[in-house]
């Protein structure tokens, strides 16, 4: 071991090797990678001679670890130390990642967009679109996503599942900025895509055609949602026909919704089966809510009225317990999967106030 204080830096900057015909002896410059060396073992990685590579196996091992803060640090040197390196690219990614786990998605970014910018020609530059993609999400920047997500198409040899994904999360861009048209062509565009690919190789792609089935099913929701029932200032027998009219067109988009649910929930990934499940449920549970709401018929008297409100709710009561079934087998497929998420707790709110309605009705 060299007994020198401080650092030494030994450039291997050549290697002589044979070019030409056999014999020859004109020499051909290999360039190899610095190394650095030390008196004592350095007290963040514990070694006292190290280049790139090492360093990017210690940063990477720190982050197997879950010791996600030292390993940035080590990133961080290895940028540093070595900043000509053929392992930058890769340091940048792995800051990327690290920051990721650490939940700071604008540091996450910007080192994913250093790769993207920098180093189009790493083996890291592919996936740091995909990954800024997740950061971009994360921070609200849902017209980047789109755009990064395009780039990320233009891409070439990307395999199947990439493209799945891009096409996906790109819908998903599109419907979080509220463009529900655009959004649905990219959905329905990926769920083809997909079915064209899996007949010829085996996909797993359970998360991103569930995903897409569950975006479809959410657009016609809100739609769904959005459709006021609107009691009009006409005759009797008019206000039963336009009433009955857009009660129609009203069912016709929760139908709608609930086909591409039920068909997220077939796909079979239990996160997006539950989110399904969830929507269905609260559907029905909406549409309890906007009949209630619809004003008596025109020319009906007050005895009359509480006839006619209290038939209503009798009638529609079978939304409830169509809200409690949905619901109840919703937990139940969480339950035997082991799921645990946002949408089973929903779901299981849902459950307990509808529950508390319909005994409340039966009590009326």
């Amino acid at each position: 071991m060299l007994k020198r204080s401080g650092w030494m830096l030994l450039l291997a900057a050549c290697a002589t090797t044979p070019k030409g015909p056999l014999g020859s002896t004109e020499p051909e410059q290999v360039k190899m990678e610095p190394i650095m060396v030390r008196a004592a073992p350095d007290p963040l990685t514990g070694l006292d001679g190290y280049d790139a590579e090492a360093l990017l196996e210690v940063g990477n091992e720190q982050f197997r670890q879950a010791a996600y803060d030292r390993a940035i640090k080590v990133f961080e040197k290895l940028l540093e130390q070595f900043p000509e390196s053929a392992s930058v690219p890769k340091a940048y990614y792995n800051l990327g990642l690290s920051y990721e786990q650490l939940a700071e998605p604008e540091k996450a970014h910007v080192h994913f967009r250093r790769v993207i910018e920098g180093h189009p020609k790493s083996d890291t530059w592919k996936d740091a679109h995909f990954r800024d993609c997740l950061s971009l999400a994360k921070l609200g920047r849902w017209k980047d996503v789109a755009d990064t997500f395009w780039a990320a198409r233009q891409i070439p040899g990307l395999t199947v599942m990439d493209e799945l994904e891009a096409r996906v999360g790109q819908g998903v861009a599109m419907f979080m900025q509220d463009d529900y048209a655009t959004a649905e062509r990219e959905f329905m565009s990926a769920i083809r895509f997909f079915e064209d690919h899996e007949k010829n190789e085996y996909l797993p792609a359970d998360y991103f055609v569930g995903q897409a089935r569950f975006y479809l099913g959410e657009i016609y929701a809100r739609e769904f949602e959005g459709f006021v029932l609107k009691a009009p200032e006409v005759s009797h027998d008019q206000w039963v026909e336009m009433m009955g009219k857009e009660l129609e067109q009203k069912c016709q988009l929760l139908l709608r919704a609930q086909n591409n649910l039920i068909r997220a929930i077939r796909v079979g990934h239990t996160g997006w089966a539950t989110a399904s499940g969830f929507r269905i449920g609260s559907l029905y549970e909406r549409l309890y809510d906007d009949l209630i709401q619809v004003p008596v018929p025109p020319g009906v008297d007050e005895e009359a009225k509480s006839f006619y409100q209290s038939q209503l709710r009798e009638k529609v009561s079978v939304l409830v317990v169509k809200a409690i079934k949905i619901y109840e087998q919703s937990l139940q497929m969480a339950q035997r999967v082991g799921e645990k998420n946002e949408w089973v707790e929903r779901t299981s709110m849902s459950l307990e106030r509808m529950k508390t309605l319909y005994l409340s009705q039966k009590e009326g």
